[in-house]
């Protein structure tokens, strides 16, 4: 319990400094996408690699962090942590801190629930851009989704004119 208000009071902390770091320029280019992503939804990182890759027809840098409550899945899964890696005190381990630290073009926020540890490593991330879902806090993505993310179909279609939009820009 207390590990949670603590937790709760850094997240609002961090979550304000948030705001003043959004840059988006005319010559923004997708060159490097990082995925925070649920591991309680059925997709995985082939998903991602797939539909980028048919999307756009440059080489583009993929990073990943996957939260999950269940220990096996965390040992199995590279780039998987949960919220044991984020101290009493809320800081988070070097290794997720380095994977949040790694300065990307777009971040893919891919949770469709409120969950604060989710929440929190997105607002963490060094991006300039942010895609996200409506169920969550509304406020952590510049362009929300207006559906679940388990709609996978309709989240490639959304997200192929985003970067088509993009690209154009």
């Amino acid at each position: 319990m207390i590990r949670k208000l603590f937790h709760i009071v850094k997240f609002r902390n961090d979550f304000y400094k948030r705001f003043s770091k959004n840059t988006v320029t005319s010559d923004f280019k997708i060159k490097s996408i990082r995925v925070v992503l649920d591991k309680t939804l059925p997709v995985d990182e082939k998903y991602f690699r797939n539909l980028l890759t048919d999307i756009t027809d440059s080489k583009i840098y993929f990073t990943f962090i996957k939260f999950t409550n269940s220990k096996e899945t965390q040992k199995k899964e590279k780039d998987c942590y949960d919220k044991n890696h984020i101290s009493l005190f809320g800081n988070f381990t070097d290794k997720l801190a380095k994977a949040c630290s790694k300065k990307v073009d777009l971040q893919i926020n891919f949770f469709g629930n409120d969950n604060l540890y989710l929440k929190w490593i997105a607002i963490k991330g060094d991006y300039k851009l942010s895609f996200g879902f409506r169920k969550t806090d509304i406020r952590i993505n510049d362009i929300i989704f207006d559906f679940l993310p388990l709609q996978t179909d309709t989240f490639e279609n959304e997200f192929r004119k985003y970067v088509k939009i993009l690209k154009t820009v």
